[in-house]
Formats: C-alpha cells, sequence, structure tokens
C-alpha cells in the first residue's frame, strides 16, 4: 500500500497545536502554489480559523512565475479553492527576463522577495510556508554533499525571525499525511511537472530516496539527525550572541564593529558561526556564504595585516582595534526600486524603507556614483552602500545618514531602518 493511503489525516486537535504561532499575529500570509503540501496547509489553517473567536487575518499568496504557460491558470485556481474557503488571496507575478542557470534558486529567491514585499506593504507580520519533513531531509542531504558545517546540517528552522516571520509549521509532518488530509476532505491539488525534471538537484535526490531508505536513510531518519545536530547548535549560538552583545557594535548604518582582541581569542566555531550571520545579513544574501570561504577568512583573520577582504557581497576591513564589516556597494543592483506612496519595501534585504502618503515618483538607488557628502563618522564604502531616495532624478534623502537634498518636496516623509540581526 502507498504510503500516502498508509497515513491517517491530520485531526482538528493536531492541526491547533501546529498552527498556535500563528494566533500571535494579526495578520498571516500563507505561500501557497497549489501543490499538496501547501494546499493541505492552506486548508488546515481555514478549518482552524474557524475555530477561533478571534482568528487572524489571512490571506494566501500564490506567484506565477511565468516559466510555465500553465501557471497562471493554476494561479486562479489556487485563488478559486481559498476563496472557497473562506480566505483571502492575492497572486504576484515574476515580470521580465528569466535566468538560463539556477533557474530554482533563482525562482526561490524572486518568490520569497515579492511574497516578503507584499507582506511589508501589507501589514503581514508572518509568512507560513508548507515544507515538511521530505524538504528537510532533502535539505540535509543536499547540503552534506555540499560539505556543509553543523548550521547548514542543522537543515530548516520552524521559524525564522526577519521583517517578516518566516514560520514552517509543517516541517515534523510527512507529505504523506498531508495528502491524506487532502483525500479525507475530498480537495484536489496541482501536480507540477517542473517536480518530474531531472534537471533539478532535489527532484533527483527525491526520486533516490527510496534506494537511501534501504540503507536506513528514511527521511525520518534524516530529519531526525537535523533536530539533533540543531539542539548542539544552539549552545554554539548561545556563546555567539554573547560576544555580540559584548564586543560587536552593530550601527544603524548597517554596519559592525568587531573588537578585534577578542574576536582572535574567540573559539574557532564559534567565530566561523559569528562570521556567517555578520556575512549573510550585512552582505544582503538571501543564503549564507559557503562554510570553505568563511573558514579561510576566519584563517587570514586571525593573522596580522591591514588588506580589505571581500565575501558574500561584503567588505571586510582591518582596523588598528577593529574589524569592519560592511555592505560592498559595488555589488549592490542598481536597478531603481519604484515606492509608491506609502509604501513600504526591504531594500538590498537590508533596510525597510517606508515614505507617507503624500510622497509620489520616489525611487530608491544606492549612493554608490551619486554627489552626496561624505559623513566623517562612518567609512566611505559603507556610505556608498546606503540607500538614496530620488525624485525627478534629482536627490531628495539618504535617511541613514539624514541627508537632504537640496531639491527635496515639502512633503517628502521617509526613513530608512536597518533590519538587526536576530542571532
Amino acid at each position: 500500500m502507498p504510503a500516502a493511503e498508509a497515513a491517517s489525516p491530520i485531526s482538528q486537535d493536531a492541526a491547533k497545536a501546529l498552527l498556535e504561532s500563528l494566533s500571535f499575529h494579526a495578520h498571516v500570509a500563507l505561500a501557497v502554489s497549489g501543490g499538496s503540501d501547501s494546499t493541505a496547509l492552506m486548508w488546515l489553517v481555514a478549518r482552524w480559523s474557524n475555530t477561533l473567536a478571534h482568528p487572524p487575518r489571512i490571506t494566501v499568496l500564490t506567484v506565477d512565475h511565468g516559466l510555465r504557460p500553465e501557471a497562471a491558470g493554476e494561479c486562479r485556481t489556487v485563488t478559486g479553492w481559498a476563496q472557497a474557503l473562506g480566505l483571502d488571496a492575492r497572486i504576484l507575478s515574476w515580470t521580465g527576463g528569466k535566468p538560463r542557470s539556477a533557474l530554482q534558486a533563482k525562482a526561490r529567491e524572486i518568490r520569497y522577495g515579492l511574497m516578503r514585499d507584499w507582506c511589508l506593504a501589507q501589514g503581514a507580520s508572518m509568512l507560513v510556508t508548507a515544507h515538511t519533513r521530505e524538504d528537510q531531509a532533502e535539505t540535509f542531504l543536499m547540503r552534506l554533499a555540499r560539505g556543509s558545517g553543523i548550521r547548514g546540517l542543522a537543515g530548516m528552522r520552524t521559524d525564522e525571525a526577519g521583517p517578516v516571520v518566516l514560520e514552517r509549521p509543517l516541517l515534523h509532518t510527512s507529505r504523506a499525511e498531508l495528502r491524506a488530509t487532502l483525500a479525507a476532505a475530498a480537495h484536489p491539488w496541482i501536480e507540477d511537472p517542473s517536480n518530474q525534471d531531472e534537471r533539478f538537484e532535489r527532484v533527483r535526490l527525491r526520486k533516490a530516496m527510496p534506494l537511501l531508505a534501504e540503507f536506513g536513510l528514511t527521511p525520518e531518519a534524516v530529519a531526525r539527525s537535523a533536530a539533533r545536530l540543531e539542539r548542539a547548535l544552539h549552545p554554539i549560538e548561545e556563546l555567539a550572541r554573547d560576544f555580540m552583545a559584548r564586543h560587536v557594535e552593530l550601527r544603524p548604518e548597517g554596519f559592525a564593529m568587531v573588537a578585534l582582541a577578542a574576536f582572535r581569542k574567540l573559539d574557532e566555531e564559534v567565530a566561523i558561526q559569528l562570521l556567517e550571520r555578520l556575512l549573510g545579513r550585512l552582505g544582503g544574501g538571501d543564503e549564507p556564504p559557503r562554510l570553505m570561504a568563511v573558514e579561510a577568512l576566519h584563517h587570514r583573520l586571525r593573522q596580522s595585516g591591514s588588506e580589505a577582504r571581500t565575501l558574500a557581497g561584503c567588505r571586510i576591513a582591518l582596523r588598528q582595534r577593529h574589524l569592519l564589516i560592511g555592505r560592498e556597494a559595488g555589488r549592490i543592483s542598481r536597478t531603481p526600486v519604484l515606492l509608491a506612496p506609502g509604501q513600504s519595501v526591504l531594500w538590498d534585504n537590508r533596510f525597510k524603507i517606508s515614505v507617507g502618503q503624500a510622497c509620489r515618483d520616489v525611487v530608491i538607488l544606492p549612493v554608490l556614483g551619486l554627489k552626496v557628502p561624505r559623513n566623517p563618522a562612518i567609512p566611505a564604502f559603507v556610505q556608498d552602500g546606503l540607500p538614496a531616495l530620488l525624485q525627478a532624478g534629482e536627490i531628495a534623502a539618504v535617511p541613514s545618514i539624514g541627508y537632504l537634498g537640496q531639491t527635496v518636496s515639502p512633503g517628502l516623509q521617509a526613513q530608512a531602518e536597518f533590519q538587526k540581526i536576530d542571532l
């Protein structure tokens, strides 16, 4: 008997326990592609919310990547299902050119960017995804093949802090249970043909899972190892938090000053974890830097010398008593980002930028190449990576350093808030 038929549907009491964290937010967004996992998530959330006297506002987000002609119709199907369940739904579209390589990774980056920006603009504080135990096992094995360290092998977490909280309530639930839940409810789902495309690493690994299971590498066993590594990671992260509190000054302009003498005395694993987090956050990347590169950087930083280095979108500069880490301005996209009146966006994955309702025709560009007076309180390379707001092609403001241009509109109300690291 197939595993999906042998599994039991998720009960209402079990769903209540899984979804409890959603109740602490006023507005929650669900990432729903129409596949079995995300459709089951949507169905479970709809049933759960109907049992609450004061449920959160729930919006289903589905993304049309424009990669397949069927995608637009599938998105309309998802919105129809959502509305039939009493949920609001929105279709977000990826327009423009598509990459020729690393398609799945780029599509994921775009998808999360679109949903995150929508959440910021609409006041949704949590984005919920339907990652399952199988997804966790696949992630572990893919990272194992790349030689990941303890953080990577700890896998995905049930929640991740940020400007929009990322929640994975089904991470310890099997895909078979979710399909059994939909089958019991007589609710359909969409089979994405790309899930059979062996050009993609995750698909090849998924097809190899039955063979791996013969050697004991079942999704349950692999996910259990990931959970144990996450448990081992906690005390290391606690040491990193303590070091951050004592020896790292995280500036609102988006750079870090690390006490160099203390850093050089830090345990190697803790220092590497600290560098991974600082580089991942300050560099504006969606993915952490490769461990081998961070290990090499750590080795060089333990030595003497003042040569600046770059890694993961960051510039790392040694001063007499501090290690400076900030954004490498030349790596920031120079595509103007248009801000609608009253809108908030997360720019370069670092700054939450908001403008007032009276602000019109505002675009964001990095300072690099613009005529902005130098602020002596921050390194020049840091200022070059700050967001500048332009109106009618002229610099209106650089909110991070309090600079206003000569032609600033009287109605301009703007702020740029650096999104701090949660270690």
